[in-house]
């Protein structure tokens, strides 16, 4: 046998006791593990941690994914469906909220003029037996208050521990201008203790928030503790059309008053109440005001 044979199957021999394992692709060794728990995303390039406390909660017809850090900070990633093994957007009514606390404030997909920011959270592994749930999310998200927009990278959760529950039995209505609009789909209180919001839909997957910076707690809140209420109306076709009772450009306040009469805790834990107020829509709108009145809020603590 020549030298060439003999070269050729000592390369064929070594190669034959590689494994793949043993082929390391440069980089590879460097990187990460993501642990069970973890729950992150990349803000602006800047890598935050969510995972200190984290909650899933599913029904029949909404999910919300939740999760917090040792400062306090919290995400909240919601969209109309029970969990699957798919992909939610904006399109098919998926929302994020990032309460950053103290002067950063509340982000949520929700644009300056009222379009809705781009989100896509894709669910890639739904262990019924184990109860747990991973997934991916990016997007953008917008903070109305400081004129601020986040964009988010690299987003995921690992193994979170997630809980079926009984759902949609919120009520979140009022009138505007005297026509009764129900925005119960999905409604929730989130973040009670600090930068609450009180949430919901209506069937075309318009929403109406209530954001309170210092949390809610039986009593009566107004625009004087900054409570702000946004609700998409469509009364120009567009179904994005936000109305409101806070100008971010000259940072003033309509009349709103949110009067929370109960809070309980626990696995059935709810927030009942009542608001009424004034919301306008400040861009792109005119001097036309919109008068809110019977407000219902009987709705449970996520």
């Amino acid at each position: 046998m020549n030298k060439y044979c003999l070269l050729v199957l000592a390369i064929f021999g070594f190669l034959q006791s590689c494994s793949d394992s043993e082929l390391i692709t440069p980089g590879d060794e460097f990187q990460t593990p993501i642990l069970p728990g973890t729950y992150t995303a990349e803000l602006n390039g800047v890598f935050t941690d969510f995972s200190e406390t984290t909650s899933v909660n599913s029904n029949d017809v909404a999910t919300s994914i939740n999760g917090a850090n040792e400062e306090g900070q919290t995400i909240s990633i919601s969209f109309p469906a029970t969990l699957a093994e798919a992909t939610y957007t904006q399109a098919t009514g998926a929302v994020i909220m990032l309460m950053m606390g103290g002067d950063a404030g509340t982000f949520m997909n929700l644009g300056a003029t009222g379009q809705i920011l781009p989100l896509r959270v894709r669910i890639t592994e739904l262990n019924m037996a184990d109860r747990v749930v991973s997934g991916t999310f990016t997007g953008e998200v917008y903070n109305s208050l400081a004129d601020e927009t986040l964009t988010i990278t690299n987003g995921q959760f690992k193994e979170l521990p997630f809980t079926l529950v009984d759902g949609g039995d919120g009520i979140l209505k009022a009138k505007f201008d005297n026509v009764l609009l129900d925005f119960s789909t999905d409604a929730v209180a989130a973040g009670n203790v600090t930068n609450a919001t009180i949430s919901g839909q209506n069937a075309e997957m318009q929403n109406l928030i209530i954001t309170v910076p210092e949390g809610l707690e039986v009593g009566t809140l107004t625009e004087a503790d900054e409570v702000v209420v946004q609700v998409t109306l469509g009364t120009s076709g567009n179904p994005n059309d936000v109305y409101s009772n806070y100008d971010a450009a000259t940072e003033t306040f309509l009349p709103f008053t949110l009067v929370i009469t109960e809070i309980t805790e626990g696995a059935n834990g709810r927030v009942k109440g009542t608001f009424i107020g004034t919301i306008k829509k400040f861009v792109g709108g005119t001097d036309e005001e919109i008068e809110i009145t019977d407000g219902e809020i009987d709705v449970p603590v996520n």
